[in-house]
């Protein structure tokens, strides 16, 4: 197996600023003057360090041999690939305006290898660091693409507590990644093309951690995902290589759980219940037969399989019947008409409900019960 031999030396303090301030490695850039010698390596360089609670405060310049090769190169930002003769490079980081360099490494490159190179870490729950990756994805086969995860979140400060798990937004584990921790990554493995909705959850993946948006995966790429971010000076996020960073969405979680009544009709609501780790809404609707008997009558909703984005759900009504006041029968479900919801604010919705036979009813909700710290926005145009 091809090893990058990395030797580096972290600076605790730079003219007065304090380490974790500072970025690390990021970088050989688009252009390097080398021999006439054919290039075999190939190397490119992620900035996965979120060490700056703006965009502005991750710039760092980078020199290789002691030219300056790159300027202004900040958190999320990556390089294509730049060929190099096999040998020894020597790096060097330095934060924006600084005249002594951050970080100094020297990376061992050899013939024929593809290289990924990471800047990692925060300096406050995790530490700076340079991490080298191997691209050596075998060839994945008719109508298949190969994908790699990488976590470089350093979102908390232990491993353990890293730890997170790959999923579908329906909740099943993909290709058995459940436990990986912070600064380890799954090597490439082989799925079939299409259009994915995944997400990065807790270990047990009753929280969501990051949510991207379906993505078409196309037949015969090599694709790396990176989570990135910390959560605390840049938000968590997923950069795909060699596309960009990916456009996600908020996480599913108990932000909408409760009672809500309908601002538009007298004595009718929806009590709801989220369930995280499948991208799951359920409820009851309290409300009355549609004709003109006035009985009241109380339904169930599912949002099926990953019907939920935390904003907006879509799925099934239920009617029961054959059951009695605390009896040992079951009830009968039956499927009577379908639903759409959709969460202006924390305490906004609009639900509308289609019965089988015509039957209508759109419901402006006020919410009544907040027992969870919501974080949703206000929604607008």
């Amino acid at each position: 197996m091809h090893i990058v031999r990395v030797i580096f030396e972290l600076h605790s303090h730079v003219k007065g600023f304090p380490m974790h301030k500072f970025g690390i490695l990021i970088g050989l850039a688009a252009t390097v003057a080398v021999s006439s010698v054919v290039a075999d390596a190939r190397i490119r360089v992620v900035h996965a360090a979120p060490f700056s609670d703006t965009d502005e405060g991750t710039a760092v310049t980078v020199t290789v041999n002691g030219d300056t090769l790159l300027e202004d190169f900040r958190f999320g930002d990556f390089t294509d690939y730049v060929e190099l003769p096999d040998g020894i490079y020597d790096l060097a980081v330095f934060p924006a305006g600084s005249e002594d360099p951050a970080i100094t490494a020297s990376v061992d490159l050899s013939d024929d290898v593809d290289y990924t190179v990471l800047a990692t870490g925060n300096g406050s729950t995790q530490d700076l660091a340079l991490w080298p990756l191997v691209d050596d994805a075998d060839a994945s086969g008719d109508g298949n693409l190969n994908v790699r995860v990488v976590h470089a979140a350093p979102f908390a400060a232990t491993s353990e507590e890293t730890e997170v798990s790959i999923r579908t937004a329906g909740g099943d584990v993909v290709n058995g990644l459940v436990g990986v921790p912070y600064f380890v990554e799954s090597g490439f493995f082989a799925i079939p093309s299409g259009t994915y909705d995944l997400k990065v959850a807790s270990n047990d993946g009753s929280v969501n951690l990051i949510d991207p948006l379906p993505a078409d995966l196309p037949a015969g790429a090599d694709i790396t995902l990176v989570a990135i971010g910390d959560g605390i000076n840049q938000p968590l996020g997923i950069l795909a290589l060699p596309v960009g960073l990916l456009e996600s969405r908020a996480p599913v979680d108990n932000s909408v759980n409760g009672w809500w009544e309908s601002a538009n009709a007298a004595e009718e609501g929806v009590l709801l219940q989220p369930i995280p780790s499948g991208n799951r809404l359920v409820g009851a609707i309290y409300t009355y037969a549609p004709d003109s008997s006035g009985e009241q009558r109380w339904f169930t909703i599912d949002s099926d399989e990953a019907g939920f984005d935390g904003r907006e759900a879509m799925g099934t009504v239920y009617t029961a019947t054959g059951a009695t006041l605390a009896g040992d029968e079951n009830a009968d479900l039956e499927s009577v008409g379908s639903f759409g919801i959709e969460f202006v604010s924390c305490t906004e919705a609009i639900a509308t409900v289609m019965l089988d036979g015509g039957a209508e009813a759109t419901w402006t909700l006020d919410r009544l019960v907040q027992s969870v710290d919501c974080g949703l926005s206000e929604q607008t145009e």
